[in-house]
């Protein structure tokens, strides 16, 4: 079992609106043993998310699409998970995370922000665009009908 110390308590600056883009704001965690010199070569670095995860986010970041585009950068052996506010960074370290890696997952929590962003904004166009289908039937089907005289 690995304990974790804080290492960061600094609060995001961004904008932490549900509707903002997600971004990982800074380390926040690392394993106690590093400052022992005792940690393995790899480990489970934590970080801050400028706002809380979707549900949209939260299977997309972990997922397998994810993991592919880590692999094709040479970070195959890395995987992400999420714990409430945090980013869990598996099975890498600082020095990792300094030369490229810490940039290319911010890029691609970002993509999938904006990503699940477009599709909640796609889906609440379609369901208004049914909406005012479906009235304009309603309003059509009405008329028609009071139109019907049986005398």
């Amino acid at each position: 079992m690995h304990v974790n110390a804080n290492v960061s308590s600094r609060e995001p600056v961004e904008d932490t609106s549900p509707e903002s883009t997600l971004r990982v704001s800074s380390v926040v965690s690392v394993p106690r043993e590093l400052y022992s010199g005792t940690a393995p070569a790899r480990y489970i670095v934590s970080a801050r998310f400028s706002r809380r995860v979707n549900p949209a986010e939260s299977k997309m970041i972990p997922g397998p699409v994810i993991h592919e585009r880590l692999a094709e950068q040479g970070y195959g052996h890395v995987s992400l998970g999420i714990d409430d506010l945090r980013l869990e960074i598996r099975n890498t370290n600082l020095e990792e995370l300094k030369s490229g890696l810490s940039t290319l997952i911010g890029s691609l929590v970002r993509e999938i922000s904006e990503q699940s962003r477009h599709e909640r904004e796609q889906r609440n166009e379609d369901a208004l665009l049914k909406s005012q289908a479906d009235e304009a039937r309603r309003k059509t089907i009405d008329a028609l009908a009071r139109d019907i005289s049986f005398d």
